[in-house]
């Protein structure tokens, strides 16, 4: 397993081993030090193992996290401190965490829960963190706490069956969030959470065959998704299908509006979506020519045109005050937002 590193974001190192391993997870704080996490170890005893790298500096040698394996995330908030949280790939698997203070060692694993899967994490830089899955009887939970300090007992936010698909989440500061997933592949959900800990009651996007989904939400409290939904059509004497991009808006402290139609009739769905503090939110989706299509929502504003990226998939979407990057299949793509 290779890095590569930028001071710039233009101007890239060769690839380095940092370890031996799969399903990589990288988070960079904002004083430049990155943390890597992945699943390591011989397939006999895989592990969970991580690597450090100081801003400017080299990657440490592999440490074991957890003899506990599975896929990891990880998380970092405004000061550097680092949370992962993985599980396997059914949901017969337990889904567990472990936290490196900045400066620090890694803590002993923490198991939130037995058995489940498809999990989603989000911090914020004050080191509030939320873990969501999918447990073994089909409910979809929650676990909300702090990087450093230990997590509240989990709620159950909804249910889902059918495929192990991972739960998506936005977290900002204030701890207000969004929580999507998708469920039975027939519907895409969503509930929220205000700054106070309440949780909404579940709201179903779509009744169609749910074909992806993803989150964000800024600073006042103002979230997004955009979702994909696949529908068949027969045509003379045959079927198809053809699956469309949407998207919704959720003003603070209001409701769902209608979802907005993104995509063109025949694209490909791989729905992304990303935002900054300040409410400017991008999404991406696959089209029917094998490209990328992005579309920007400025604060308090509806969608702009969509527009073609790079080559098809979206390997992944952010947006920073006053820059979009997507990686896709073609390398890295950035445009000015705000």
């Amino acid at each position: 397993m290779s890095a590569c590193t930028s001071n710039d974001g233009v101007n890239w190192s060769g690839p380095i081993v940092i370890g031996q391993g799969t399903s990589p997870a990288v988070a960079i704080a904002p004083d430049g030090h990155a943390v890597a996490v992945w699943q390591g170890g011989p397939a006999t005893a895989p592990n969970i193992q991580a690597s450090t790298r100081p801003a400017s500096g080299n990657w440490s040698a592999p440490v074991v996290v957890s003899t506990l394996p599975g896929h990891p995330l990880i998380g970092m908030d405004g000061n550097g401190n680092a949370i992962a949280v993985w599980a396997g790939t059914t949901l017969a698997t337990p889904v567990a965490t472990a936290t490196l203070p900045a400066g620090g060692n890694w803590t002993a694993t923490n198991t939130l829960v037995a058995q489940a899967g498809g999990i989603g994490l989000a911090t914020n830089s004050v080191g509030g963190v939320i873990v969501g899955w999918r447990t073994h009887s089909g409910a979809i939970q929650a676990a909300f706490g702090s990087i450093l300090h230990g997590f509240a007992a989990p709620v159950t936010l909804g249910s889902a069956y059918g495929g192990i698909f991972p739960v998506q989440i936005a977290l900002n500061d204030a701890g207000a969030a969004s929580f999507a997933w998708r469920s039975n592949s027939a519907s895409n959900n969503v509930v929220t959470r205000t700054p106070d800990g309440a949780w909404t009651g579940v709201t179903k996007l779509s009744s169609a065959n749910a074909a992806g989904i993803d989150t964000a939400i800024d600073r006042a409290g103002n979230a997004i998704v955009a979702f994909a939904v696949t529908r068949w059509i027969f045509a003379v004497t045959q079927w198809s299908t053809n699956t469309l991009t949407y998207a919704s808006l959720r003003p603070t402290g209001g409701t769902w509006g209608v979802p907005t139609l993104l995509s063109g009739p025949n694209d490909k769905g791989g729905v992304c979506v990303a935002g900054d503090p300040a409410g400017t939110f991008v999404v991406s989706w696959n089209d029917s020519a094998g490209n990328v299509e992005a579309v920007t929502s400025s604060p308090g504003g509806g969608f702009g045109p969509s527009a073609p990226v790079g080559a098809a998939p979206t390997r992944q979407l952010i947006v920073i005050p006053g820059q979009a990057v997507l990686w896709t299949a073609a390398g890295l793509s950035t445009k000015p937002v705000n």
